[in-house]
C-alpha cells in the first residue's frame, strides 16, 4: 500500500506557507491601513507603536515549526512497513494541515498589529494640557553696551547669549520679545517659531530706541498687553541693569498680581560696572561723558532690582559672569509650566486595537476548533 495518503506533500506545503508569508507581509506592512478604513470614513491612520510591526518577524517561528512538524512526522512514516501503515496511522490531510497553519499564522499576525495600536477616526476627549506664554523685556538703554562683565562682550551681548540658550530649552511654549529704554516697542509678538525668535535676538541693539532711560512701567505695560485672552500660564521676565530709572511702579505690579502674570527679574552686570562707550562698535570714539565732562560709569543697580523683585514676589537673579548660568532662572520657568488648564475638548484619533485583536482571538478559536476537526499526527 501506498504511504503517499499517510504523509504531508512537502512540496505543496512548503508553496503554501511561502505564498502565506508573502501575502501577509504585504498586508502587514502596505496593506492594512487599507483594510481598516473600511469600518471609518475617516481616511487618516497611523500606527501608534508603529516600531511594534517588526514582531511579525519572530511570528516566522510558527512557518519554520509547522514545517519541521512535517518533516520529522514524514521521516517516521518512512520508517513503516508500507504493508501495515494503515494498520498503525490514519491517513492526513495536508490541505487541513495548512489550514490549521494559517489560522495559527493569522491569530499571531493580528495579535501583533494590535500591539502597534491602530488608530483612526475621531473622538471628543476632555482633558487638560499645560501651556506657558513667555514674554521677555529687554533693557537697550545705553548702559546694555558697557563690557563690565567681558572685555569682549556688552551685556546685551550676554544677554542675548543667555536668552539663546533660554529658547533652545524651550517645548511648545510661546515666547514674544518686548525692547524698553525710556519707551518700550513690541519687537517680536507671541510665537511657537524659536528660529525666528532667535533671529529678531540678533537684530535687538541700543540704537533701536533714541528716547534713552530704563522705564520698568513701560516695559511691564507693553508685556503685558502682548499676552492673549486665552487661559494660559503668563510670565514676564525683566532684564535690565537697572541704570537711570524712573520710579518704581507699583501699580503695575498690582496688575500683575491682578492677572496672575508671574514677573521675574534677571540683573545683568557687576556692581564694580564700568563706562558708557559712545558706539560699542567703535571704541576709538571712546566713552559717554556728563555735561561737566566726567565719563558716565554704569553698574548694576542691585538695591533697585532687589526693589522690583519682591514687588514681584519672586527673587532676584543676576548675570555677571561671560555665559550665565540660567538653571535657577529655566527651573522657575518650569514651575509655570506645570500650571494646568481644565476642561479641554478636542479631537483625537480613537485606537482601534479592539478590531484586529477579536480577528486574532477569532482565528485563535477556528484553529482550536480545527484540531478537534482534523486529524493530523
Amino acid at each position: 500500500m501506498t504511504k503517499r495518503k499517510f504523509t504531508y506533500q512537502l512540496k505543496w506545503l512548503l508553496l503554501s506557507i511561502l505564498v502565506a508569508e508573502v501575502v501577509l507581509f504585504a498586508f502587514t506592512f502596505e496593506f492594512s491601513p487599507r483594510f481598516f478604513r473600511l469600518f471609518t470614513s475617516d481616511n487618516q491612520f497611523i500606527y501608534r507603536r508603529e516600531q511594534l510591526l517588526q514582531t511579525f518577524w519572530l511570528t516566522c517561528l510558527v512557518s519554520l515549526l509547522f514545517l519541521f512538524h512535517a518533516w520529522r512526522y514524514n521521516k517516521k512514516i518512512k520508517t513503516i512497513d508500507s504493508r501495515v501503515v494503515h494498520t498503525i496511522v490514519q491517513p492526513i490531510s495536508t490541505f487541513g494541515f495548512i489550514l490549521k497553519y494559517v489560522l495559527l499564522k493569522l491569530s499571531f499576525v493580528f495579535l501583533v498589529i494590535a500591539m502597534a495600536q491602530p488608530a483612526f477616526g475621531k473622538k471628543k476627549s476632555k482633558g487638560t494640557k499645560e501651556t506657558l506664554e513667555l514674554v521677555v523685556c529687554i533693557d537697550v538703554s545705553n548702559s546694555m553696551n558697557v563690557k563690565d562683565i567681558s572685555k569682549d562682550a556688552s551685556r546685551l551681548d550676554i544677554t542675548k547669549r543667555a536668552l539663546n540658550q533660554l529658547v533652545n530649552q524651550l517645548r511648545g511654549e510661546r515666547i514674544g520679545i518686548c525692547i524698553f529704554a525710556n519707551s518700550a516697542f513690541v519687537q517680536l509678538p507671541l510665537t511657537q517659531d524659536y528660529g525666528a525668535a532667535k533671529l529678531f535676538l540678533e537684530e535687538i541693539e541700543t540704537s533701536m530706541l533714541s528716547n534713552q532711560g530704563t522705564n520698568i512701567k513701560a516695559a511691564l505695560e507693553t508685556g503685558i498687553k502682548m499676552f492673549s485672552p486665552e487661559r494660559t500660564a503668563k510670565g514676564i521676565i525683566l532684564i535690565t541693569d537697572g541704570e537711570n530709572h524712573e520710579a518704581e511702579p507699583s501699580e503695575v505690579f498690582k496688575e500683575l498680581s491682578e492677572k496672575k502674570i508671574v514677573t521675574l527679574v534677571l540683573g545683568i552686570g557687576t556692581t564694580n560696572g564700568g563706562l558708557v562707550p559712545n558706539d560699542v562698535n567703535r571704541p576709538e570714539l571712546g566713552f559717554k561723558k556728563t555735561a561737566v565732562g566726567t565719563p558716565i560709569h554704569s553698574k548694576l543697580n542691585r538695591k533697585f532690582l532687589n526693589s522690583l523683585s519682591r514687588k514681584a514676589g519672586s527673587e532676584l537673579y543676576v548675570a555677571d559672569t561671560e555665559f550665565p548660568d540660567l538653571r535657577p532662572l529655566l527651573t522657575q520657568i518650569n514651575h509655570l509650566k506645570r500650571v494646568k488648564i481644565d476642561n479641554l475638548e478636542f479631537e483625537i484619533k480613537e485606537e482601534q486595537y479592539q478590531i484586529p485583536l477579536a480577528i486574532a482571538f477569532a482565528s485563535w478559536i477556528l484553529y482550536l476548533f480545527a484540531q478537534f476537526m482534523i486529524r493530523i499526527k
